[in-house]
């Protein structure tokens, strides 16, 4: 069983079949040639009743860093290498700046060729109309008006604005400094002189942006400079009272005397540090030696070194020595003994007077040291006081100094750029200039050719859209492979579409199709038969075929596929539609007569051409037909048929229309579905499948008819 729940109807498929757009344009494309035809053709006769227009062409080179005779230092300085640069002056060549200086020096609000409008006095009606739809498409909201008292701004000029836009071309030449204006206008000569006058508007704007920023430069360096006077003459009379309050004539030479009595002091410092720490130990020395003995006291060399310690010492020594001789040859109580001893002794009494002088003075010398040591560390913290004050006002005058040579260097500074602005003011220095002028005016409109070759490419594209929107929106099923891809049904093959005879509304069979036709629809009957007997087991005989809604191809699907099945079986066709009479199989007498009584089997039968074929027509409409087919008779009609024949197939009303082949479908081994092809939507095979599912009954294939 294919089909399974009404949740599994519907496969969504989210890719695009771009095959089916391009057969909707192979189906159609006479419709494509017909409306490229028909847009180009209008093109080609309005062109000739169209108004003549002329284009009119100059050339301005625009550079950033233009050639300066004198310097100019109002001007920006741009970057040439910079595409934002460029950019900005094409935009600036088609702003509403440019375009209203131009409008007002050539005073084209005033010019009917400009304007476009007529010379009368009284508006034509076509003028009325476009004024009118002018009028309508302004918005509602006060908008313009609030645009217009904010831009001083008239209709005529903002008319003016819109008609210049629209005619002004602007065409920058690659890889130079070069950019075209190009205006078109139904006047060669007008045409000329506003490309003429917007590249003279554009230089010109440079122009008077020059010459305001000169004047509100010049103006703007005279009122500074009186400041700056000001300030410096503030400032220096600051400098002049701080160094008559602090009485400093020269801060520089005042510092370097002070830095050097320091470093004197310093150095004094140091030496009578020196000489009072020299001092001090031979003072310590003397007094931890007052126990000494002389000999050890001569020992000490702070001592010993004295000059007059060592003059007494040597006096001593002859002494001794002079003693030492004497004592060889005399004896102690000799006269000269004793003189020489009394000698010794007093030299040694003058030297121990001596020491003890010695060791006062070295006292004395002590105190000394250290007191001038004391006077000079006084006199250094003294000096170094004085010096650190000396450098804050230092730093106080250094400030003031500062304070002063800056407003002087300002000042200098803006005297020099007032007689600059002031030698400049009146060069004329634009970033454009001409290098060629529009002289003459040529016919540029209108152009059939282009315009027959826009008006057949917008005939294409919106042909091609409308197909492409239809193809878009159309939800019918185009072929098997697509079928297959929205439901979960078997498709046994296509039936191509015979367009000839559809349109006459013939029965399609062995007799009416052509020699062309034939081979490729009965093909696709072959494969639908080939594809059925696969499918299908011995014991399943009877084939029901219906569709979703009528004129889907059933009946001639039924009536081919049965005379292809009656090549190598008994085939019985039987026309259950009893609401019409069938026109394929029309008889007098039918499947109603056998099941109201009237008529039997063999009555009805009728052979055709073919040995294994018998059909049984629908016979005359009944107003009941339900109920026929759901009698005893009905069933008993097909068990009958399965005996006698290898293959019954049923042809039933369309399934969306009445319920006469849900009845038979009962009785039917297999349900075979019609869709046909661009034409059935997916939305009425899905109602027809929920509604077989409803009744409990499997549709078991489908086969696509029509198929392009």
């Amino acid at each position: 069983m294919l089909f399974k729940s009404p949740e599994e109807l519907v496969v969504k498929d989210e890719t695009i079949n771009f095959s089916k757009y391009f057969n909707r344009i192979k189906s159609n494309w006479m419709w494509i040639v017909l409306i490229t035809v028909i847009f180009a053709t209008l093109a080609f006769l309005k062109s000739p009743i169209s108004t003549n227009t002329y284009s009119a062409t100059s050339t301005l080179m625009i550079d950033a860093t233009p050639p300066k005779p004198i310097s100019l230092q109002n001007l920006p300085n741009y970057d040439p290498t910079q595409k934002e640069f460029y950019a900005t002056q094409y935009a600036l060549l088609r702003s509403n700046v440019i375009a209203a200086k131009v409008i007002e020096n050539l005073d084209l609000t005033n010019n009917p060729d400009f304007m476009g409008e007529p010379k009368s006095t009284h508006s034509s009606l076509k003028a009325r109309i476009k004024q009118w739809l002018i009028d309508f498409k302004q918005p509602s909201d006060g908008s313009v008006a609030v645009a217009q008292s904010l831009t001083h701004t008239t209709p005529s000029e903002l008319k003016a604005l819109q008609i210049f836009a629209k005619s002004l071309l602007i065409t920058p030449i690659d890889k130079t400094q070069l950019v075209m204006i190009t205006y078109t206008s139904k006047d060669p000569s007008l045409a000329a002189n506003i490309a003429n006058a917007v590249g003279q508007a554009y230089i010109n704007y440079y122009v008077d942006i020059n010459s305001e920023t000169n004047k509100k430069a010049s103006k703007w360096l005279t009122s500074r400079l009186t400041e700056l006077k000001q300030q410096l003459n503030d400032s220096e009379k600051k400098l002049t009272d701080y160094l008559a309050k602090e009485q400093l004539v020269n801060t520089i030479a005042v510092d370097e005397l002070a830095n050097s009595e320091l470093i004197n002091l310093t150095n004094r410092l140091a030496a009578i540090t020196d000489k009072r720490v020299q001092t001090e130990a031979l003072y310590t020395t003397l007094r931890g030696s007052r126990h000494l003995s002389y000999n050890q006291i001569d020992a000490i060399s702070e001592i010993s070194n004295h000059p007059q310690i060592r003059d007494i010492t040597n006096a001593e020594t002859d002494a001794e020595n002079v003693v030492a001789e004497l004592s060889k040859r005399y004896g102690p109580k000799h006269e000269k003994m004793l003189e020489a001893e009394s000698q010794l002794a007093a030299i040694r009494a003058r030297k121990d007077r001596m020491l003890k002088r010695l060791v006062e003075g070295v006292k004395k010398e002590l105190e000394s040291n250290q007191r001038q040591e004391r006077e000079i560390e006084a006199e250094i913290k003294k000096k170094k006081e004085e010096f650190q004050s000396l450098a804050v006002k230092k730093v106080h005058y250094q400030a003031l100094q500062q304070d002063v040579d800056t407003n002087k260097q300002l000042l200098k500074t803006f005297l020099e750029r007032q007689k600059a602005t002031i030698a400049t003011e009146d060069y004329k220095d634009s970033i454009a200039h001409f290098t060629d002028y529009a002289l003459k005016a040529y016919p540029s409109g209108p152009n059939i050719k282009k315009n027959v070759l826009i008006a057949s490419i917008v005939g294409l594209m919106l042909s091609l859209c409308v197909l492409f929107a239809i193809q878009f929106f159309d939800t019918t099923v185009e072929s098997s492979e697509e079928f297959e891809r929205y439901f979960p049904l078997f498709s046994l093959g296509n039936i191509p579409f015979i367009k000839r005879l559809a349109k006459k509304k013939i029965q399609i069979d062995e007799d009416t199709l052509s020699a062309k036709e034939k081979p490729i629809f009965f093909e696709g009957i072959r494969n639908v038969r080939t594809a059925l007997n696969l499918a299908i087991t011995g014991d399943q005989r009877t084939v029901m075929i219906t569709s979703a809604l009528a004129k889907e191809g059933k009946t001639t699907l039924a009536t081919n596929l049965a005379r292809s099945l009656a090549q190598s079986e008994k085939v019985a066709l039987v026309q259950v539609d009893l609401h019409n009479q069938g026109t394929a199989l029309s008889a007098p007498q039918g499947l109603s007569e056998i099941l109201t009584g009237k008529a039997t089997l063999n009555d009805v039968m009728t052979k055709s051409n073919q040995n294994n074929l018998v059909m049984i027509p629908a016979g005359e409409p009944v107003t009941d037909p339900q109920e026929l087919l759901s009698s005893p008779r009905f069933t008993a009609l097909l068990d009958d048929l399965k005996q006698q024949f290898d293959k019954v197939i049923i042809d039933t009303p369309a399934s969306l229309i009445t319920s006469d082949a849900f009845i038979v479908a009962k009785a039917a081994d297999v349900i075979l579905l019609t869709v046909a092809a661009n034409k059935t939507k997916r939305n009425d095979v899905e109602q027809t499948l929920h509604k077989f599912n409803a009744y409990e009954l499997n549709v078991d294939g489908v086969v696509i008819n029509k198929v392009l």
